[in-house]
């Protein structure tokens, strides 16, 4: 029989054991293993530091291209429109700061802008249908599509204004601008934003469709009235549509594009200039040359996606 004492005995020699091996093994080890690991901190500390210099660097690149959207546009467009009336139609949710630098530009051309008109949601709604027709005073059908009559009704209404303000002096544009779209406004179908209100002289009119990727139904029937409002041949009157082009990463299946849907057809390719790139200064640049040469007659597709011939349009003397 095995007595206490063995116990106690055995139990203290696997500690005396278990101990020495425990002392043997960090004697040996330890070393190695700490240089290693204090090599390795002291690599993942030198990485850190060259990952925060060079976001040091990003940072700053980006601030001085976000002071370069403020100031560019002066140095690069000045005068470009000059005597040219632009009324701006934003079709979707076009962000605030587009649309802000869009304005900014068009204003360092030397040109006016004539008003901001907003298209409200409702005209692109599926269920709001019914509403958008009664407006109108028309029957949705298979023939009859209300926004497709929408847009050829923006098309009678444009050229009125343009016809009392087109080579006038100390033209008040806004009150014919709030005249012509007033009753759509009244019905909530468009918004009327910054509407000029300076007394003018404008000696040709051009027409911007700003419109965005991220909108939630196809759009592009409205391009039928939009047809009708453009003349390359040589009218004073010019369109073009230029399309902020990145997708929302939520929008996994966006709706058919504005420029795309031109660009992939034939006779709309040859008759409206189009834009891909809107979010970007080089996007309002090359809004601006665009309606520039479109006013002389020349049609481009500008930017750098499917179907773009060029970054920007050349510059006219």
């Amino acid at each position: 029989m095995i007595s206490l004492r063995q116990h106690i005995f055995s139990l203290v020699a696997v500690f005396v054991a278990l101990a020495i091996g425990i002392a043997a093994g960090s004697t040996v080890v330890r070393g190695p293993l700490l240089d290693s690991t204090r090599a390795r901190l002291e690599s993942a500390e030198e990485n850190i530091a060259l990952e925060r210099a060079e976001n040091d660097a990003l940072a700053a690149e980006l601030a001085q291209l976000d002071d370069w959207e403020v100031n560019g546009p002066a140095q690069l467009v000045s005068g470009r429109l000059a005597a040219t009336g632009v009324l701006v139609m934003v079709v979707g949710a076009v962000d605030d700061d587009v649309v802000d630098g869009v304005l900014r530009t068009l204003r360092a051309t030397s040109g006016a802008v004539l008003a901001q008109l907003r298209i409200a949601p409702a005209v692109f709604d599926p269920e709001a249908v019914e509403r958008v027709a009664a407006v109108l005073g028309v029957t949705p059908s298979e023939e009859v599509v209300p926004m497709e009559v929408f847009g050829e009704r923006l098309a009678t209404l444009v050229p009125p204004v343009v016809s009392a303000i087109e080579g006038k002096d100390g033209v008040v544009a806004g009150g014919f601008v709030r005249s012509a779209f007033g009753d759509l406004e009244d019905a909530g179908l468009v918004d009327l934003l910054d509407v000029n209100g300076e007394e003018l002289t404008v000696d040709t009119i051009e027409v911007l469709v700003l419109t965005d990727r991220n909108v939630a139904n196809d759009p592009t029937p409205m391009l039928t009235g939009l047809i009708e409002m453009s003349d390359p041949a040589g009218a004073n009157m010019a369109v073009l549509v230029s399309e902020v082009g990145r997708v929302g990463q939520d929008n996994e299946t966006p709706a058919p594009s504005f420029v795309q849907t031109i660009r992939d057809d034939g006779r709309l390719r040859d008759e409206l200039s189009t834009v891909d790139n809107a979010e970007t200064i080089l996007g309002w640049v090359a809004t601006v040359l665009g309606l520039e040469a479109a006013r002389a007659g020349t049609v481009g597709h500008f930017g750098f996606r499917d179907g773009a011939s060029d970054a920007i349009p050349e510059r006219g003397s």
